[in-house]
């Protein structure tokens, strides 16, 4: 019997050559704005249908801000949705000489951060 309260079996991460061959791509309604810290992000946030009432009808999202610092903007700048996550850990490793392997654990683990938030879509090659 199904039940909307089971949870449906977690997906196997894809392997680490295809991660890499993804191209990250910006959320089309982010702006960025340069500052002294490095670049300030601002995106929008859909409000919960709970929350909305509060809101005027016409307001059904806020919001927010996210400051990157110096090697986040830099990354940042990197995503233009033609590089991919193995392009982008090779030059942010050749500016910071970095090992091959740091690169990419940092690359990666901030990625992973701007999609949780939303803010950074990886598109497969492979599927277009």
């Amino acid at each position: 019997m199904w039940s909307p309260l089971k949870r449906r079996p977690a997906l196997p991460p894809p392997d680490r050559n295809r991660s890499l061959a993804c191209i990250p791509v910006r959320h089309p309604e982010c702006k960025s704005r340069n500052n002294q810290e490095g670049i300030l992000l601002s995106y929008p946030v859909r409000v919960r249908p709970l929350l909305g009432r509060f809101l005027s009808a016409n307001r059904r999202s806020v919001e927010r801000h996210l400051q990157l610092d110096r090697l986040g903007s830099e990354v940042w700048n990197l995503i233009d949705g033609q590089k991919s996550v193995a392009a982008i850990s090779e030059i942010f490793r050749e500016r910071h000489l970095l090992t091959a392997r740091e690169a990419e654990i940092a690359v990666s683990t901030f990625l992973q951060q701007l999609g949780r938030k939303g803010l950074v879509a990886l598109r497969d090659p492979e599927q277009g």
